[in-house]
């Protein structure tokens, strides 16, 4: 928190453009995107009206002087102590402090959440303010929409897993026995789609007809270093809805069978 402190204050004193997207095509005042960034770069706080599982996130660019840029890289340093910390006491003997806390007295339960503590966003705590070394000659914004996780497993995994659903209904029946001949061990993959996401594909010219290039997502605007007066790099608007995805061709090289083997865990074979 002090750290978060001290980069807001820096931020806050900026006059360096910034660049975000407007809402109903209003264009937004200086002082209303520095608000809005501030905002986004501070909020680490599960809020009443939005599902605790996500993150809220805003594509951007923000100028940012030396100072601003400094105190951001000591804020995502102290972000990454207390994440280290808290994957450290997660598999300490206080692994089950979950547990205890649902046990613990009102008036603990009080403190905490007169303390704002009981609504604390690890995920939002955790990720980095975006930053830049250089500024670079433009910036393209693009959504990306094919990402997945894959998570791989054995079949005795997937039994068990089957085994937890309701084993009353006819589909999980069918499953339970397709996957019974199979060896525990054979190995599997569980596939989840995930949630379009905004890319920048940065761009530097380096010489004559060479660039350095980077891509990189982005949960939140990326502060680019900028001297007084000077401009943003080049850059584009996305719609603020992400495009239908395109159905494309399965790759015949793919070793996950395509077909899912599991359907009501998204479970699928690999080839042979």
């Amino acid at each position: 928190m002090e750290s978060l402190l001290i980069f807001d204050k820096q931020l806050s004193t900026s006059h360096l453009p910034i660049s975000l997207p407007s809402q109903e095509r209003d264009v937004l005042t200086q002082q209303q995107a520095l608000d809005q960034v501030r905002y986004y770069y501070s909020n680490i706080w599960h809020s009443d009206d939005t599902d605790g599982r996500r993150t809220q996130s805003c594509y951007g660019l923000v100028g940012a002087n030396t100072e601003t840029l400094e105190s951001a890289v000591k804020l995502n340093t102290a972000k990454d102590k207390l994440r280290i910390s808290v994957g450290l006491l997660q598999k300490s003997e206080l692994k089950t402090a979950s547990e205890q806390l649902h046990r613990r007295s009102q008036a603990l339960a009080l403190v905490l959440n007169n303390q704002g503590l009981g609504r604390i966003h690890l995920k939002q705590c955790y990720r980095h303010i975006p930053l830049l070394d250089s500024t670079p000659h433009n910036v393209r914004f693009s959504w990306y929409n094919s990402g997945r996780s894959i998570k791989k497993l054995t079949a005795e995994c997937a039994m068990q897993m089957l085994l937890k659903l309701d084993t009353s209904q006819p589909h999980i029946v069918r499953q339970i026995e397709k996957l019974s001949p199979l060896h525990k061990n054979i190995k599997m993959a569980q596939i989840q789609t995930q949630v379009p996401v905004i890319r920048a594909n940065i761009a530097w010219k380096t010489g004559d007809n060479n660039w350095r290039r980077l891509a990189k997502n982005c949960p939140l605007p990326i502060l680019i270093p900028l001297l007084d007066e000077a401009p943003l790099p080049e850059h584009n608007v996305l719609t603020s809805v992400a495009p239908i995805l395109r159905s494309r061709a399965q790759r015949s090289d793919s070793l996950i069978d395509p077909e899912p083997f599991l359907p009501s865990l998204r479970i699928h074979l690999y080839r042979k």
